[in-house]
């Protein structure tokens, strides 16, 4: 899965690139607030995976600007996967909870997606900051086959921004081209 990453090159303003793979899994499983919000953070962590990589991308003062996730499914499982994710965002609006790295409190707000993939949603994650500042991270999560991607800008008010439309563009002409597991 590593060599369907996008290169450094893809995302010029990166000042650093950082990959870890395979992803291990929550153990035991985060537990968010309701049934739809733990279908949400499922997804978001790939949950239910076979496999996934995480690519970060640091932008200069070690800062980090966005995050792609590339998840693999067997089976059927990545559409399910999917639908599943698309019945939590319709009544999720925040999620809330307790994980390794600390407590999760992200109010959650539903965009258009584009139109890629077999198919895709987008949506919003907004936490309160430090200095009363609202941080906001931009997912477009995408399949394609038994792939999943989830790109996400984080802190999408801040410049420079993560080109999310070269980006995306990119990412998805490898997965089509490469191998799909």
């Amino acid at each position: 899965m590593k060599s369907l990453l996008l290169r450094e090159k893809d995302v010029p303003q990166a000042d650093s690139v950082t990959v870890q793979g395979p992803v291990p899994k929550y153990d035991p499983r985060v537990v968010v607030a309701s049934p739809d919000c733990q279908k949400v953070f499922d997804a978001l962590v790939a949950h239910d995976a076979s496999t996934s990589v995480i690519q970060d991308f640091w932008w200069k003062n070690n800062r980090w600007g966005a995050r792609t996730w590339l998840a693999s499914y067997s089976g059927a499982e990545a559409p399910e996967q999917f639908q599943r994710l698309k019945e939590g965002l319709k009544t999720c609006k925040a999620l809330l909870g307790e994980t390794p790295e600390g407590k999760l409190n992200s109010r959650i707000t539903v965009a258009k997606a584009p139109a890629i993939g077999d198919e895709a949603v987008a949506f919003d994650l907004s936490m309160n900051g430090p200095d009363r500042t609202v941080l906001i991270d931009h997912h477009i999560l995408v399949r394609v086959g038994s792939l999943t991607v989830d790109f996400s800008d984080r802190g999408v008010q801040r410049t420079p921004r993560f080109p999310l439309d070269v980006v995306v563009d990119e990412q998805l002409d490898r997965l089509t081209q490469g191998p799909s597991t």
